[in-house]
């Protein structure tokens, strides 16, 4: 599509529920016509994949952007999330998760996440049809999540109500639902701070990433605050785990069910595993905007951008740059750098759970192509996405074998 084609600024709105549905052709005319596009007032939207990398280049310049993009985040420091922290309280919690998910770590955690994935599998493989996000893109990360965060086992299978409630708490456009889903919230805190507590008194704590937040120490001694704590383990590890890993294994299973023979050419060839999940990171990112927020006033690629207001990283439309990417609009399993994308970030804000979510989604398909030779998408299926902005995957992925 020509610029001459391209939607007028006032039309693509990244807030607006009109766009949540399928809005790629109206992502690439905008990529081509504007560098800077500004939605409403106070808000610029960066749809090229260099300018975005350009942004996460000057943190000093772009920093803390906050979930609501219109509002000031007047959070305090220790109940902002990892990806919307700057340093230093970013430099903390992203050196405890970084040290829980390192490469040494994430070998130990192979056979685990295995296990966890073979026993999912086992559940529905003979059934001769599954819904792969209640069946296996939404328990799958809750389990392996709880098990390496030392949450006790009675509570996981509440994982992932209470990571849809902590989005649903912000993001729901009913006031009402959204009290429903912040009660909810409160009431599992509750429950999670009482396990923490009992941590904390226990002289014998178990090696998992609840005792190495507990025992984190700065390096003028200090423990990190007791709401920090929570937060961490709420918001950074168990939403942060469970819904972007969710949405990437349904987008895994649309995109390979898409093309007929796909799936039974990636069973055959299992080196082509890795592969489709990076790019599926890349075709259906789960994270399709994150914010940054101007902390002086500063020039945006000729953009003027006063202090304080949002820089809109769209994520989605960059991963789809025919300047990076030939042919950006295929799912092709044959690129020659396919961990290119931006499907986990860039530079400091890196997803920092990237290794484990892209553990969980090879072993997760890897297990599934084990038990079942042939599954095609079930008659009639529609994908729906999830109506969250923010985030890119399908309700359900009904799907026979």
């Amino acid at each position: 599509m020509s610029a001459a084609e391209a939607p007028r600024p006032e039309v693509y709105n990244p807030f607006d529920p009109a766009h949540v549905d399928d809005h790629f052709a109206t992502l690439a005319a905008l990529r081509e016509s504007v560098r800077v596009h500004q939605p409403m007032p106070g808000v610029y939207y960066v749809p090229r994949y260099d300018d975005i990398v350009e942004v996460c280049r000057r943190p000093e310049e772009f920093g803390q952007g906050g979930f609501e993009p219109l509002e000031a985040d007047s959070r305090p420091p220790e109940l902002i999330q990892l990806g919307e922290s700057d340093p230093p309280e970013h430099t903390k919690v992203r050196r405890i998760l970084a040290a829980a998910l390192s490469p040494p770590r994430m070998r130990d955690y192979e056979p685990i996440v295995h296990e966890i994935c073979g026993e999912i599998v086992d559940r529905f493989a003979s059934g001769g049809q599954a819904d792969i996000i209640e069946d296996l893109g939404a328990p799958l990360p809750a389990q392996v999540i709880g098990r390496l965060a030392g949450i006790p086992a009675e509570m996981r299978n509440r994982l992932r109500p209470y990571s849809d409630d902590l989005i649903g708490a912000r993001a729901q456009p009913d006031p009402a639902e959204a009290r429903r889903c912040q009660q909810r919230v409160d009431a599992f805190d509750e429950e999670l701070r009482a396990v923490i507590a009992a941590r904390q008194r226990s002289s014998q704590r178990p090696d998992d990433l609840m005792t190495q937040v507990i025992e984190y120490r700065d390096e003028d001694g200090q423990p990190l605050h007791d709401k920090k704590i929570l937060a961490t383990l709420s918001k950074d590890v168990i939403v942060g785990g469970i819904e972007t890993t969710t949405h990437l294994i349904g987008n895994l299973f649309f995109l390979l069910l898409s093309e007929p023979g796909l799936y039974e050419r990636v069973r055959a060839d299992r080196s082509l595993v890795p592969v489709a999940v990076e790019e599926t990171l890349r075709h259906h990112n789960p994270v399709q905007v994150l914010f940054r927020r101007a902390r002086t006033d500063v020039d945006l690629f000729g953009t003027p951008v006063a202090e304080g207001e949002v820089v809109c990283l769209g994520y989605s439309a960059a991963n789809r740059d025919p300047r990076v990417f030939d042919d950006p609009e295929s799912f092709r399993l044959d690129r020659p750098d396919p961990r290119r994308h931006l499907g986990f970030g860039w530079g400091i804000h890196l997803c920092v759970g990237a290794p484990l979510a892209r553990l969980e989604a090879t072993a997760g398909l890897n297990a599934v192509l084990d038990r079942i030779a042939h599954m095609e998408p079930a008659p009639g299926f529609d994908y729906q996405r999830v109506l969250f902005f923010m985030m890119r995957g399908p309700t359900r992925m009904d799907v026979v074998f």
